[in-house]
Protein backbone atom coordinates (compact mmCIF):
# COMPACT_ATOMS: atom_id res chain seq x y z
CA UNK A 1 0.00 0.00 0.00
CA UNK A 2 1.26 3.40 -0.86
CA UNK A 3 1.45 6.31 1.28
CA UNK A 4 0.40 9.75 -0.30
CA UNK A 5 2.83 12.62 -0.03
CA UNK A 6 1.12 13.77 3.17
CA UNK A 7 1.10 10.43 4.93
CA UNK A 8 4.89 10.69 4.40
CA UNK A 9 5.40 13.78 5.46
CA UNK A 10 3.10 13.09 9.05
CA UNK A 11 5.25 9.85 9.59
CA UNK A 12 8.73 11.90 9.04
CA UNK A 13 7.51 14.97 11.37
CA UNK A 14 6.11 12.40 13.96
CA UNK A 15 9.76 10.65 13.96
CA UNK A 16 11.84 13.85 14.11
CA UNK A 17 9.38 14.96 17.25
CA UNK A 18 9.94 11.92 19.05
CA UNK A 19 13.96 11.53 17.90
CA UNK A 20 14.56 15.13 19.01
CA UNK A 21 12.22 15.61 22.03
CA UNK A 22 12.17 12.06 23.77
CA UNK A 23 15.66 12.63 24.90
CA UNK A 24 15.41 16.03 26.55
CA UNK A 25 12.11 14.31 28.24
CA UNK A 26 13.30 11.47 29.53
CA UNK A 27 16.72 12.27 29.95
CA UNK A 28 16.27 15.85 31.23
CA UNK A 29 18.77 15.94 34.49
CA UNK A 30 20.27 19.35 33.86
CA UNK A 31 17.40 21.60 31.51
CA UNK A 32 18.81 24.35 30.95
CA UNK A 33 17.51 27.63 27.88
CA UNK A 34 20.18 26.52 25.51
CA UNK A 35 19.48 22.98 25.90
CA UNK A 36 15.65 24.09 25.13
CA UNK A 37 17.27 26.36 21.68
CA UNK A 38 19.27 23.87 20.48
CA UNK A 39 16.61 21.52 20.46
CA UNK A 40 14.06 23.88 18.86
CA UNK A 41 17.29 24.89 15.94
CA UNK A 42 17.66 20.66 15.43
CA UNK A 43 14.15 20.52 14.92
CA UNK A 44 14.13 22.79 12.30
CA UNK A 45 17.09 21.81 10.53
CA UNK A 46 15.76 18.03 10.58
CA UNK A 47 12.28 18.93 9.67
CA UNK A 48 13.61 20.50 7.06
CA UNK A 49 16.03 17.74 5.37
CA UNK A 50 13.43 14.99 5.97
CA UNK A 51 10.45 16.94 3.95
CA UNK A 52 12.75 18.42 1.37
CA UNK A 53 13.66 14.12 0.75
CA UNK A 54 10.18 13.29 0.57
CA UNK A 55 9.07 15.96 -2.02
CA UNK A 56 11.96 15.00 -3.83
CA UNK A 57 10.96 11.75 -4.35
CA UNK A 58 7.32 11.92 -4.16
CA UNK A 59 5.77 12.47 -7.41
CA UNK A 60 2.27 13.31 -6.31
CA UNK A 61 2.14 16.12 -4.35
CA UNK A 62 -1.63 17.07 -4.65
CA UNK A 63 -3.73 17.89 -2.02
CA UNK A 64 -8.01 17.81 -2.25
CA UNK A 65 -10.55 18.01 0.35
CA UNK A 66 -10.00 15.26 1.97
CA UNK A 67 -6.45 16.64 2.81
CA UNK A 68 -7.43 19.77 4.07
CA UNK A 69 -10.45 18.33 6.54
CA UNK A 70 -8.19 16.25 7.60
CA UNK A 71 -5.46 18.44 8.61
CA UNK A 72 -8.23 20.70 10.41
CA UNK A 73 -9.38 17.74 12.21
CA UNK A 74 -5.73 17.40 13.63
CA UNK A 75 -4.86 21.29 14.06
CA UNK A 76 -8.31 20.66 16.32
CA UNK A 77 -7.25 17.92 18.21
CA UNK A 78 -3.59 19.72 19.12
CA UNK A 79 -5.74 22.98 20.40
CA UNK A 80 -8.27 21.05 22.25
CA UNK A 81 -5.01 19.21 23.87
CA UNK A 82 -3.08 22.33 24.45
CA UNK A 83 -6.21 24.37 25.94
CA UNK A 84 -6.64 21.18 28.32
CA UNK A 85 -3.40 21.20 29.02
CA UNK A 86 -2.77 24.85 29.94
CA UNK A 87 -5.80 24.85 32.08
CA UNK A 88 -4.08 21.43 34.09
CA UNK A 89 -1.01 23.16 34.05
CA UNK A 90 -2.50 27.04 35.32
CA UNK A 91 -4.39 25.16 37.92
CA UNK A 92 -1.25 23.36 39.22
CA UNK A 93 0.56 26.08 39.44
CA UNK A 94 -2.40 28.15 41.44
CA UNK A 95 -2.40 24.69 44.00
CA UNK A 96 1.35 24.83 44.32
CA UNK A 97 0.93 28.55 45.38
CA UNK A 98 -1.78 28.27 47.48
CA UNK A 99 -0.57 25.42 49.04
CA UNK A 100 3.01 26.95 49.43
CA UNK A 101 4.77 24.07 48.03
CA UNK A 102 7.41 26.12 46.14
CA UNK A 103 11.00 25.73 47.60
CA UNK A 104 13.02 26.45 44.66
CA UNK A 105 15.16 29.60 43.84
CA UNK A 106 13.49 31.61 41.39
CA UNK A 107 16.16 30.86 38.22
CA UNK A 108 15.02 27.31 38.94
CA UNK A 109 11.14 27.79 38.92
CA UNK A 110 11.34 30.06 35.60
CA UNK A 111 13.39 26.67 34.06
CA UNK A 112 11.13 24.70 35.30
CA UNK A 113 7.97 26.16 34.22
CA UNK A 114 9.66 26.94 30.22
CA UNK A 115 10.30 23.24 30.61
CA UNK A 116 6.34 21.66 31.86
CA UNK A 117 4.96 24.86 28.90
CA UNK A 118 7.02 23.63 26.30
CA UNK A 119 6.31 20.06 27.07
CA UNK A 120 2.79 20.90 26.70
CA UNK A 121 3.09 22.43 22.99
CA UNK A 122 5.02 19.02 22.06
CA UNK A 123 2.52 16.93 23.47
CA UNK A 124 0.07 19.04 21.37
CA UNK A 125 1.49 18.94 18.23
CA UNK A 126 2.63 15.28 18.46
CA UNK A 127 -1.63 15.22 19.03
CA UNK A 128 -2.02 16.95 16.38
CA UNK A 129 0.17 14.69 14.21
CA UNK A 130 -1.01 11.37 15.28
CA UNK A 131 -4.96 12.76 15.13
CA UNK A 132 -3.74 12.82 11.24
CA UNK A 133 -2.20 9.52 10.35
CA UNK A 134 -5.00 8.24 12.18
CA UNK A 135 -7.42 10.57 9.76
CA UNK A 136 -5.73 9.25 6.99
CA UNK A 137 -5.71 5.62 7.86
CA UNK A 138 -9.10 5.39 8.69
CA UNK A 139 -10.04 7.33 5.33
CA UNK A 140 -8.97 4.11 3.44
Amino acid sequence: MALSYREKSLYASLAAELLVYGPYFFLHQQNSVNKVAGMIVGIIVLQFLLQMVIAAVTRNRVTDERDRLIELRGYRAGYLTIATLMVFGLGMLWFHATVGNHRMDNGKIGLHFLSVFFGMLVIADIAKTATQIVSYRRAL
